[in-house]
């Protein structure tokens, strides 16, 4: 008889079990946290505001192409990037209201992103780096919660959500941020040539690139070297041209060259510029505010504005001694 009842109450207590798990249904309350956070339909967004500390990006669609601020052509597949991160985010772990901002220390900054129908708000909120993670918090929720892009591990969100304009510019060619760079190679007409390598904390070294290239005596400038590794980020070119890469390289006029910069990522990025002076018109003088640029295996020229160039061509002696 005791059996019996010992019986009874253990498969009493396990039916109560099984309703108290389909009541919470833990798997369905994951579901909705990721649904909330992820962004839905993401085919009705008509406009995207992204603003942090220093920047801020307005991406409008108009006639199946997006603009930035509305005026300017951007890059489709920054874009297409954008919405599809958002789209599949998912909840990885939850932060009470009393962790929030407390464990761990930002990495970046922090910023708000705003995803609209018209002007009815689709999903907003804000985003930021913790200890390497990324922190969402959803506007209105005293919450905040780790998301992840499965599929994606070494995705960079924080690139992805980037409010700064250039990062969607259309005619962007490197975008990389100094921490993101192992490696500078800068090989010079002159005959100079030369390497900077930069270690996960930060510490750059330089180092000769061919026998003919020696390091000067004096102390390395350190603001100088950081400087180099923060001019890679949005450079840009005017526009492309019709020149073909073998009328640059080839035996014709060797005199045009004026340098190969190399650089190269922690995470396998690897891009070439070849520098080249520019005529508008043949046989006349250089232009004094463009270059000519092989970048990377492409086969014809493009145009890119000193501005971007000046800083990366160098000599070794700038890196050396006081400034």
């Amino acid at each position: 008889m005791k059996n019996r009842r010992s019986v009874l109450t253990i498969f009493l207590l396990i039916l109560a079990l099984l309703l108290l798990i389909l009541l919470i249904n833990p798997w369905n309350q994951r579901e909705r946290e990721n649904r909330s956070v992820a962004l839905r339909n993401m085919e009705d967004v008509d406009r995207i505001v992204l603003v942090d500390s220093y920047n801020s990006a307005e991406l409008i669609k108009g006639d199946d192409s997006w603009y930035l601020f509305g005026t300017e052509p951007v890059s489709p597949v920054s874009v297409e990037n954008l919405l599809i991160a958002a789209s599949r985010l998912e909840v990885s772990s939850i932060v009470s209201s009393e962790a929030n901002g407390g464990s761990g220390e930002p990495q970046g900054d922090s910023r708000e992103i705003t995803f609209f129908r018209g002007d009815h708000v689709l999903l907003t909120y804000g985003l930021r780096v913790v200890s390497g993670r990324y922190l969402l918090n959803l506007r209105g929720s005293e919450t905040a919660c780790y998301v992840a892009l499965p599929g994606y591990p070494g995705l960079d969100l924080d690139r992805v959500f980037s409010a700064t304009p250039d990062h969607y510019r259309e005619h962007l060619l490197i975008d990389l941020r100094p921490s993101e760079i192992s490696a500078i190679q800068i090989d010079l007409a002159s005959g100079e040539a030369f390497r900077f390598t930069q270690d996960r904390e930060g510490i750059i070294r330089c180092e000769p690139a061919n026998e003919n290239t020696h390091l000067p005596d004096s102390v390395p400038n350190v603001l100088s070297m950081k400087l180099l590794f923060s001019y890679f980020t949005s450079i840009r070119y005017e526009q492309r041209t019709e020149i073909p890469a073998d009328s640059l390289t080839g035996t014709a006029d060797h005199s045009r060259k004026m340098a190969t910069i190399g650089v190269e990522s922690f995470s396998g990025e690897h891009h070439s510029l070849q520098v080249f002076t520019y005529h508008e018109i043949p046989n006349s003088k250089p232009d004094l505010f463009r270059a000519l640029v092989l970048f990377n295996d492409e086969q014809d020229a493009i145009i890119v504005n000193y501005i971007y160039l000046d800083v990366l061509m160098r000599g070794l002696s700038y890196y050396f001694g006081e400034k």
